[in-house]
């Protein structure tokens, strides 16, 4: 039988922090819709660095679905937009 594990409260600094945290959703869709990622949308090109790890993450997806790693690297990024960057005619007076 395993010891029971006692927890206690957290440092003073660490409740702090919690207490000021935001909950941020999950704006990317699960990797069961990943293909919606894989859409054509028109683009202009732009240079842009990435990490090597998030690279080849997006390109062993995009094999694992036979879509195009930069397409789906694109997807995110208006996704993102969309949610968090998007402001209506309305909301700019």
């Amino acid at each position: 039988m395993k010891k029971e594990i006692k927890y206690t409260d957290a440092p003073e600094d660490v409740e702090e922090s919690m207490d000021r945290s935001v909950v941020i959703p999950n704006f990317v869709p699960s990797p069961e819709n990943v293909k919606m990622l894989a859409e054509k949308r028109t683009k202009k090109q732009v240079s842009i660095y990435l990490s090597t790890d998030t690279i080849n993450k997006f390109k062993a997806a995009a094999k694992r679905d036979g879509s195009r790693y930069q397409t789906m690297i694109s997807n995110v990024l208006d996704t993102y937009t969309e949610q968090y960057l998007y402001v209506s005619e309305a909301n700019k007076n």
